[in-house]
């Protein structure tokens, strides 16, 4: 597995912390199943999810079934509005150019305490082909590994990003894939993040922050932005070692040997990458309310099913 499942007592914690019983778990589980075989509309592999990806969604969005729906329908329908998503081939020769400039990587493992975490270590652009660079094979890189985790693991715990920006450039960035990126993490999918650490931040990179990323962060994630020109020693102290990679001074293996792991595993995905997750919504068999007020516009659905233990 590239990640450890996590203990009954952790399952347990993590329930507790966003208000759910395994019963009632258990119960919107099939309500979601459910409700998914009446949306017609969405490509075809929505029937064919794993229960670890549908109860990532259910306790992400802390077991609000119309939240899971609105982000559910938007991680479908967004693929069809972003070049992002236009080549999912993990082997396509421009991916290929830029699959190694990115070190990225989820710890296998989530650190001790009541309330368990993980971490995702970004660095970016240390090998960079800068003539031959695509943007949006970057950001694909980014979100080719969140689909993996999604699948890998149920009970998604929360997490924190630390993103080591020493090699990025100006010139690397794209105003509107960014937007993209941003509008699909956020409305899309069943992030639950603590903190977002960029370090090594080049003096340059705090104008093009200021008006490329922070106008499209919610007001309650721009609270979990910490950015400094600093090194890692700036935000040791907020890091359980058991969660990082030797060379930001963890104990796991050093990042790049963590990489070759995820990046093993996508290549072993290709299919599944080229068919599934490359499939598009059909907005002709989109049932469309009569009340277009109604704040679930386009989702229909029953009401959750209450669980009394």
């Amino acid at each position: 597995m590239l990640i450890e499942e996590l203990t009954e007592e952790q399952k347990d914690a993590m329930l507790a912390e966003v208000g759910y019983t395994r019963r009632q778990l258990d119960s919107d589980l099939e309500h979601i199943k459910d409700w998914l075989k009446l949306q017609h509309h969405l490509p075809p592999s929505r029937l064919t999810e794993s229960d670890y990806f549908l109860i990532n969604y259910l306790t992400g969005c802390k077991g609000s079934l119309e939240k899971v729906k609105r982000k559910l329908d938007a991680y479908y329908t967004l693929r069809s509005h972003s070049e992002i998503f236009d080549c999912r081939d993990p082997l396509d020769p421009e991916y290929l150019i830029m699959v190694n400039a990115l070190m990225l990587a989820i710890s296998p493992n989530v650190t001790k305490g009541k309330t368990p975490s993980r971490v995702l270590v970004v660095a970016g652009f240390p090998n960079a082909d800068r003539q031959n660079m695509n943007f949006s094979c970057y950001m694909r890189r980014y979100l080719h590994t969140i689909e993996l985790w999604l699948r890998e693991s149920s009970h998604w715990v929360k997490f924190c990003v630390l993103l080591d920006a020493r090699e990025v450039e100006a010139n690397d960035l794209s105003h509107s894939l960014i937007r993209d990126l941003l509008r699909y993490l956020l409305q899309a999918m069943p992030l639950r993040y603590t903190k977002l650490y960029v370090i090594n931040t080049p003096s340059y990179l705090a104008p093009l922050i200021n008006n490329m990323i922070i106008p499209f962060v919610p007001k309650k994630h721009k609270q979990k932005l910490y950015i400094t020109t600093k090194g890692f020693e700036e935000v040791s102290q907020y890091f359980d070692k058991s969660v990082l990679p030797s060379d930001y001074g963890g104990d796991l293996p050093p990042l790049k040997e963590l990489y070759e792991i995820w990046r093993a595993e996508e290549i072993k995905r290709r299919d599944w990458f080229v068919n599934e997750l490359s499939e598009r919504c059909d907005e002709s068999k989109r049932i469309i309310p009569q009340d277009p007020t109604n704040p679930y516009f386009g989702m229909p659905g029953s009401l959750k099913k209450l669980v009394v233990d």
